[in-house]
């Protein structure tokens, strides 16, 4: 345990760094994660190393995936395109279920495409629409943010959820029933949460957001490009996904950067002819002086967690198989909770646990179907400071640590345990 309390503790000196000494978040995570490997044994040079090797790690995939992200919100934003996806958002739903509307499109997008990706490409309609509707937009970004992480820990074929099935030995075809079933209670706790504490997630805009300039009028059959420019890629990043194999071409349409990129050059024909040159240019200087912060607060929260996952710390929390099939269906919900709370991620956390419970699964103790749902709602977590989304969410939305952790972090947990309970009523129904 002593490698748990020192993990408990660095997390305790980095959330005060932040919150109440106001020191910023890049130097507190490094500072935090050079303490955290330090006080595990290892030497300044390993601990140097996994640090560099996770920011590197998560900006390898993510940087570039930033900066296409804003840069495509930019356009959409100040060309009216944004203002177009969010009429018609509210024209479905109607004003007062758009947080609903978040969650459902969460859902369904969180499926094939990653959160943070998915986040980035929708960030743009969340902000259109806060702006339109009056609702907060934590609101609708903690909707849309809950839905997608639910999506992404619980439903095939993402790659959590195929790892879990793999190693119970379970049928997907069997797993994807319950798995949607857990989820949606989840989301729905989770909205429930947020209806009844909207007063604490209202947060202004920025003046240039909530106030825009006049935006060019969109005419004809150039509506359609801001939806061809959202949804190009999703559809590609959601289509590569669901194929398997080598397929050089399906590799390079489902890359989360050339998907974002082909959306950027859907919406290119939404700017003006005259000086279009100059003012592409503008949109990329405007897009990398805002994601540059971004970006690298992400990468330092992937060497943070990098940290965790190098040390023996996981490996120390690994309880004996034997005699824990006696704590029932709860135990694969809450060893999956702690290791998602204590490494900040939720694959390394459905992973870890489902081979720490396989051998119960396998000897018939529990039942493989609802154990797979245990393991992916409990993943869910209390999603905090040693995660790189969280600080992407953090920064995209301008939200002070404190109140993301009072916000984000608890509504993580409510929509964990909503699915825990969806799992325990499971067990005992069927």
């Amino acid at each position: 345990m002593t490698g748990f309390a020192v993990l408990i503790g660095c997390i305790v000196l980095l959330i005060v760094a932040i919150t109440v000494l106001k020191v910023h978040p890049i130097p507190a995570l490094l500072i935090a994660g050079l303490i955290l490997g330090l006080a595990s044994g290892s030497s300044v040079e390993t601990v140097t190393e996994s640090l560099l090797g996770g920011f590197g790690n998560t900006l390898k995939w993510i940087g570039l995936v930033i900066l296409f992200g804003t840069l495509l919100g930019e356009i959409l934003a100040v060309t009216g395109g944004a203002d177009v996806i969010a009429d018609s958002v509210i024209k479905v739903f109607g004003i007062k279920r758009l947080p609903l509307a978040m969650a459902v499109i969460g859902f369904l997008v969180g499926i094939p495409v990653f959160v943070d990706v998915a986040y980035l490409t929708l960030l743009p309609t969340i902000i259109a629409l806060s702006r339109k509707s009056g609702h907060s937009v934590l609101v609708l970004g903690l909707s849309l943010a809950s839905s997608l992480t639910v999506a992404h820990a619980l439903i095939p074929p993402t790659p959590g959820p195929l790892a879990v099935a793999a190693i119970l030995e379970t049928d997907i075809g069997g797993m994807i029933p319950i798995n949607v079933t857990v989820g949606l209670f989840a989301v729905i706790g989770g909205l429930i949460w947020i209806k009844f504490n909207k007063k604490n997630l209202a947060i202004p805009l920025p003046k240039e957001i909530a106030s825009p300039e006049t935006k060019n009028k969109i005419q004809g059959f150039k509506r359609l490009l801001p939806f061809v420019a959202l949804l190009i890629p999703l559809v590609l990043m959601g289509m590569g996904n669901l194929f398997s194999g080598e397929n050089p071409i399906i590799a390079f349409i489902k890359n989360p950067v050339w998907a974002l990129l082909f959306g950027v050059v859907f919406a290119l024909p939404l700017l003006d002819k005259k000086d279009f040159s100059k003012k592409l240019n503008d949109f990329f200087q405007t897009a990398g002086a805002k994601s540059a912060t971004v970006i690298l607060i992400t990468g330092t929260g992937g060497a943070f967690g990098q940290v965790i996952k190098d040390t023996e710390i996981v490996n120390s929390l690994l309880p004996d198989a034997s005699g824990l099939a006696a704590f029932g269906i709860i135990l694969p919900f809450l060893l999956s909770f702690m290791f998602t709370t204590v490494t900040g991620s939720i694959t390394v956390s459905l992973i870890t646990t489902t081979s720490i419970i396989a051998p119960i699964v396998t000897n018939g103790s529990l039942p493989a179907g609802l154990t797979a749902a245990s393991i992916g709602a409990g993943s869910l977590g209390i999603i905090h400071v040693n995660s790189s989304f969280f600080w992407l969410f953090k920064e995209v939305h301008d939200i002070g640590t404190t109140k993301l952790l009072k916000t984000f972090s608890t509504l993580t947990a409510v929509v964990a345990i909503s699915g825990g309970l969806m799992v325990l009523l499971l067990y005992f129904l069927l």
